[in-house]
């Protein structure tokens, strides 16, 4: 009997999860004649066949797939094993993964990045800029910035403060629009996946969306072009020259901003030192976030 590598079961896993060699080099970042090497290698030591090799790509056997289940809930295993070790390193150097949406470091949290690293410079940030969720309880991210309406289980964190939202359009735009119902006539500029944006366009038409995106960054772009009224946070919809806010009733007028990591994440000395500096550091950014100017 051959002792089982953890190291081969990553592989294995990642071209179960890909489906094919190609897409499972590049989501370890290694060539694809290194997987296939890995993969032939287990199923020779272990006289196990994990894959069907069929044309359209790799299909689990029978066997592979009792394998994978097992590989699954070792893999959960280690990586809770990695959030405990991680969060008990007290140094205050190493690599810290911040995730966060482009307008927010773009308008807000840019120089703050900057003067943390003044503070901490052999903290090194990786920095991923998505308003996609990334999972922190699989270690997608140590630490995230971003809108919430409540704290996910299992992470923990802190609101920082509130942001407000607002209609925003061209003048010429909303002045076409004069003496018409604002919701029923104008074109709409929707960020999908936000709860905010959502409760907000229940009351309005499918037909009268003209465009949807997964970020901030682009509605704006797009209500600067008069392609229609977009729902913006105030710091980003104030933040143009070109665009002003509407005079129109909403249901849900601000969101938290949360900072949060995983709970077993918490007590890691950089993530304590970056969770300290960030709750003083945004202090001044309170009222302009909420809608009340600089």
């Amino acid at each position: 009997m051959h002792n089982i590598r953890w190291g081969d079961l990553q592989y294995l896993l990642s071209v179960a999860n890909e489906g094919s060699l190609s897409a499972a080099a590049r989501s370890l970042g290694v060539n694809h004649s290194t997987v296939l090497r890995r993969l032939d290698t287990f199923e020779h030591r272990h006289k196990l066949r994990v894959f069907h090799k069929l044309p359209t790509g790799y299909k689990l056997t029978v066997e592979g797939q009792k394998l994978l289940e097992s590989a699954v809930a070792l893999e959960s295993t280690v990586k809770e094993l990695e959030r405990k070790i991680f969060g008990q390193e007290m140094k205050l150097e190493g690599l810290l993964r911040i995730t966060t949406t482009d307008a927010l470091f773009r308008l807000v949290l840019g120089n703050h990045l900057a003067a943390f690293h003044q503070l901490y410079p052999k903290i090194q940030l990786d920095l991923s800029l998505t308003s996609r969720r990334l999972d922190i309880a699989h270690l997608d991210a140590d630490v995230a910035i971003r809108p919430a309406s409540e704290l996910p289980d299992p992470l923990a964190g802190m609101k920082l403060c509130e942001i407000a939202f607002g209609v925003y359009g061209t003048p010429n735009y909303i002045n076409s629009l004069h003496g018409k119902h604002l919701l029923d006539s104008a074109s709409w500029l929707v960020m999908h996946q936000s709860k905010a944006s959502l409760q907000f366009f229940e009351r309005i038409s499918e037909e009268k969306i003209v465009m949807k995106t997964d970020s901030f960054e682009p509605l704006l772009i797009a209500a600067e072009q008069e392609m229609g009224l977009a729902f913006l946070p105030r710091f980003i919809g104030d933040s143009s020259g070109t665009l002003q806010k509407v005079d129109v009733e909403i249901k849900q007028q601000s969101i938290d901003l949360w900072i949060m990591t995983h709970r077993d994440l918490k007590k890691s000395a950089r993530i304590e030192a970056f969770f300290d500096f960030m709750k003083e550091a945004i202090k001044p950014d309170h009222t302009r976030l909420a809608g009340f100017g600089t």
